[in-house]
């Protein structure tokens, strides 16, 4: 007979073999009551309630699967990066005359993704450095050919690459990572 079935959900401990050993912090389903089972060595729960041995949680190093996009988090800039987002688009602002809506938003997409550049840059993720850059000079590209279409007298001075580039330049500053004043290679 299992003595374990009567126990206080607030003991903390089970008799196994003659000793006291932690308890599994899970509840049960069919009754809402604590699990009566010990818990593993190294864990907090029972192996019917999540310990397991071979894994010792989340996924192997690398692994992507279980991430989470971001789209419904509260803040997806922290004090920094709103500083580098903002001195960002106070220089597109200073470089365009911009409508309050298409080149806007465009400004604010390309500031957005020069903050997640700087990131990158600053945690040497090459994978992601070469995403947000090309996800800046898209919205450069576009806000460029905007503002030639809206100003057909005056053709384009530089290509939309070389305008990112001498953009970038003057708002990082001193960055690491700070892109160089050759033409970039597409």
């Amino acid at each position: 007979m299992n003595t374990n079935q009567n126990l206080p959900d607030d003991q903390d401990y089970v008799n196994s073999f003659g000793r006291h050993v932690p308890r599994c912090t899970a509840r049960m389903k069919k009754n809402g009551r604590r699990c009566t089972l010990p818990a593993v060595t190294g864990y907090e729960v029972c192996r019917m309630h999540g310990a397991n041995l071979k894994n010792k949680g989340g996924g192997q190093p690398g692994n992507l699967n279980g991430m989470k996009h971001g789209a419904y988090v509260k803040r997806l800039l922290d004090d920094r990066d709103r500083q580098l987002f903002d001195e960002m688009l106070e220089a597109i602002r200073r470089d365009f005359e911009l409508n309050n809506s298409t080149d806007q938003l465009q400004a604010s997409m390309a500031s957005f993704y020069f903050t997640r550049w700087i990131r990158a840059v600053e945690g040497n993720a090459d994978a992601a450095i070469a995403h947000f850059d090309l996800l800046m000079r898209k919205q450069f590209e576009s806000l460029k050919v905007m503002r030639v279409q809206r100003d057909s007298t005056s053709g384009p001075q530089t290509t939309p690459a070389e305008w990112a580039v001498a953009l970038l330049e003057s708002v990082c500053g001193g960055a690491s990572g700070k892109p160089s004043k050759d033409k970039p290679r597409d």
